[in-house]
């Protein structure tokens, strides 16, 4: 039997795909289509406007100065390829307009050598900068020329003038001219005058630079200011009023604080608010070793308590526990000193906001009893000053301080009166007698204006007051020489230590004043005058010890130290200005700020009334043209101090200038980014700086970097440094040094400071910035 049918098999792979076929045959391209007809002709468009001619010219402007950075005049500027030529003008600028192009620049004079500058392009409508510098060629030689008067205009004959710095002079003919040849120029000269032999005038010179010039001689007029004789005596300030009210100096000079700063009676005490009511007692925390009953040394301190036992009248307590409590020693306050500036009592504006110090007659110190005096009155006329002040600058200010409470030479002996340790600079016209001993005591004591006054700088005027004339007889301190004139401030502002030569034969006392006793017989009789003397006869050490200097040995630590500052400062020392205080300062009033000041650039004059220190009016008013302010205009600086609400009158070339707003704006604002690029550039202190110079801590103000206030007279100002610490931050005297104080320079200090902040210097920084203030913990 066959069995069932099988089952289907599983479905095989599916096969390979096949290939691509053949492509198929392109089929025929069809006829060309017929052309069309060709369109109308559009109408004419408007006829443009006829273009501008294309610009070909752009211009090349520079200056030309030396190698010293003189600005040079007529010098002759050329191109090559050549073009066109021209001439500096006054203050070395020059503008050629130029096809636009590639050219060297050359400069060329007799006088110098040819300076080029190649590879100068010029643009169309551009102006490019082309500044150069030329060498003095050598064998030029000019004249400098003048005439030599006194204040009066008088011609003199017979007076030798030199050009400093070479061995040229000439004496002046019966008409007062001079010519001195052989001059080397270009180059800029001090032309300094010897009076006539014999004669009763003072040496002076020019205290701006004349410029000898290759192609025109240098004319130095100079005027010479007359000369006390030995036989004049002093005569008072009441003796100069009389002339000279008209001229407004009296009355400025009876704000000023070198008038006001003694006064002997309480009617100037500046804090009573710091005294007890009547009755009451106020504990100074001030204590001394000597009793005033005695002066002599006692075993335990003394407190020393301010009191009012009557309605004003103000003393101080040495010892007990309350005042009038009839246990310690009182002593009646007899005259203050101090405390009339930056406002005083009444709101004058002066120099000087540091302390107020007061002073006892002699006959109200019991331990005076047995100092011999020739007569009562010369005894009265001295004093002693108390050892307890009202510091009105630094910390806590006002508040009681100590002066020479603790010192070693004591406050309460006869060696520390006041005419052997302050009359010499605070007086005027003393006449002294003391003993011919070690001990040098004062035992006649007078003087004719208790305060300074004019012939502490004018010299005694007995001669000249009856003989009248401004040429006759009498000392006017901006006809000397600028070194006399600086020594007129600096007899009294050169030494916190300064010491008079031995005033015994044979013995070492020194008084602590100006003072050489072996010019008794002479005009002054043995106090200095100025253009007659010079300080270093009068104040013995000087230069040895009466500087009293930081570690750096620059910067003064002490107060009244700005003439030796000065006198080392580049403001006395280079080619082209001699500074005085008087630059600076209006020496009748002692206001910050001439009261007029005059300043030249090129062939311009300018004069300004007032300029302010706090706005940089001061300081731009000479340096604008110059260095990092080469920018800056004197117009600018006219207009900016025109703009300030101190400013008066601002004239050019003898008339006066008027500012528009518009322009006044455009000054301020020129100022301001030259000052703070020049911070930038110098200091890297960044464009971020608000330029406020008028306001504390002056950002921007000239002084605030370049006068430092590294000296103290009242007290010091501390501040936080960037760790908290505390750090000297700056005293209440500005250094008159101009220079800028590191950082580094105070931090260098730190290692040697013993624990004293006192004793590590401020710096140009510190006062603003924390990171540069330096802790001596």
């Amino acid at each position: 039997c066959e069995g069932p049918a099988g089952t289907d098999g599983a479905q095989g792979p599916a096969g390979a795909t096949g290939g691509t076929g053949a492509t198929g045959a392109t089929g025929a391209s069809g006829a060309t289509g017929a052309t069309g007809a060709s369109g109308a002709t559009g109408a004419t468009g408007v006829t443009g406007a006829t273009g501008t001619a294309a610009v070909d010219t752009g211009s090349i402007s520079g200056v030309v100065r030396d190698g010293a950075g003189t600005l040079l005049q007529g010098v002759t500027i050329a191109t090559v390829p050549a073009t066109t030529t021209t001439q500096t003008a006054a203050d070395g600028t020059f503008t050629l307009t130029v096809p636009i192009g590639f050219y060297t620049v050359t400069a060329t004079h007799a006088s110098y050598t040819t300076a080029s500058l190649a590879g100068v392009g010029v643009a169309a409508g551009a102006t490019t900068s082309a500044n150069l510098a030329l060498s003095i060629a050598t064998g030029t030689l000019v004249s400098i020329s003048g005439k030599v008067t006194n204040t009066a205009g008088t011609a003199l004959q017979g007076a030798t003038v030199k050009v400093a710095g070479t061995s040229l002079q000439a004496a002046t003919a019966a008409d007062g001219t001079y010519a001195i040849a052989g001059v080397p120029a270009p180059g800029p000269y001090f032309v300094e005058v010897d009076p006539p032999s014999g004669s009763a005038y003072l040496a002076a010179d020019t205290r701006a630079a004349v410029w000898a010039s290759y192609t025109t001689n240098a004319v130095a007029d100079i005027m010479l200011s007359a000369r006390p004789t030995d036989a004049a005596v002093f005569v008072g300030r009441s003796a100069c009023t009389g002339c000279h009210n008209s001229s407004g100096i009296p009355a400025a000079h009876a704000g000023s604080a070198h008038w006001r700063s003694l006064q002997q009676d309480t009617t100037r005490h500046r804090y009573p608010s710091k005294w007890p009511a009547v009755g009451q007692t106020v504990n100074t925390g001030i204590t001394t070793t000597r009793d005033p009953a005695t002066c002599s040394q006692q075993g335990t301190p003394l407190p020393i308590y301010a009191c009012q036992i009557t309605q004003g009248a103000y003393s101080f307590q040495f010892g007990g526990t309350t005042c009038g409590d009839g246990v310690g020693t009182v002593v009646p306050i007899s005259g203050t000193y101090g405390g009339e500036g930056d406002g005083g009592i009444d709101n004058q504006n002066n120099v000087g906001r540091y302390k107020q110090r007061y002073f006892a007659k002699l006959a109200d110190v019991a331990a005076a009893n047995g100092w011999t005096y020739a007569t009562t009155a010369d005894k009265n006329r001295d004093y002693l000053i108390l050892p307890v002040q009202v510091t009105e600058s630094g910390d806590g200010a006002p508040t009681f301080g100590g002066y020479k409470n603790t010192d070693p030479d004591v406050w309460c002996s006869q060696a520390r009166t006041f005419s052997r340790a302050c009359s010499g600079c605070h007086n005027t016209g003393l006449a002294i007698t003391y003993t011919q001993d070690a001990a040098a005591n004062i035992t006649a004591f007078n003087y004719i204006d208790f305060n300074v006054s004019c012939e502490r700088c004018h010299g005694p005027g007995s001669e000249h007051a009856t003989s009248g004339g401004k040429a006759n007889k009498i000392i006017n301190p901006a006809y000397l020489t600028a070194a006399a004139e600086r020594q007129v401030c600096g007899q009294c502002h050169a030494a916190d230590a300064g010491k008079s030569p031995n005033v015994v034969t044979g013995q070492t006392t020194k008084y602590s004043y100006p003072y050489n006793p072996a010019h008794a017989s002479h005009v002054g009789n043995g106090w200095y005058v100025p253009g007659v003397y010079d300080i270093s006869d009068f104040i013995s050490n000087l230069t040895s010890g009466g500087f009293d200097a930081w570690p750096d040995g620059k910067h003064g630590k002490a107060h009244r130290q700005q003439y030796s500052e000065l006198v080392a400062s580049i403001h006395s020392n280079n080619p082209y200005e001699r500074l005085t205080c008087s630059s600076c300062h209006d020496v009748h009033s002692l206001k910050q700020g001439p009261a007029t000041f005059r300043t030249a650039f090129g062939a311009d004059e300018w004069t300004f009334t007032t300029p302010q220190l706090k706005n940089n009016a001061v300081c731009l008013g000479c340096h604008a043209g110059y260095g990092p302010f080469a920018a800056l205009t004197r117009d600018d600086v006219g207009a900016m101090h025109a703009g300030s609400p101190a400013a008066t009158t601002v004239e050019k070339n003898g008339a006066t200038k008027t500012y528009t707003q518009a322009e006044i704006d455009a000054a301020n604002a020129a100022v301001a980014a030259t000052v703070v690029d020049h911070m930038n550039d110098v200091a890297n202190m960044g464009y971020a700086l608000s330029y406020d110079p008028e306001n504390e801590p002056g950002v921007g103000r000239c002084a605030t970097c370049h006068m430092p206030n590294t000296g103290k007279s009242g007290g010091w100002t501390t501040g936080k440094d960037e760790f908290g610490g505390s750090a000297l931050l700056e005293g209440d005297e500005a250094s008159h040094r101009f220079d800028l104080i590191t950082p580094q320079t105070s931090r260098a200090m730190v290692a040697g400071a013993a624990g004293k902040d006192t004793n590590v210097m401020p710096n140009s920084c510190g006062k603003c910035h924390a990171r540069y203030r330096y802790s001596a913990d």
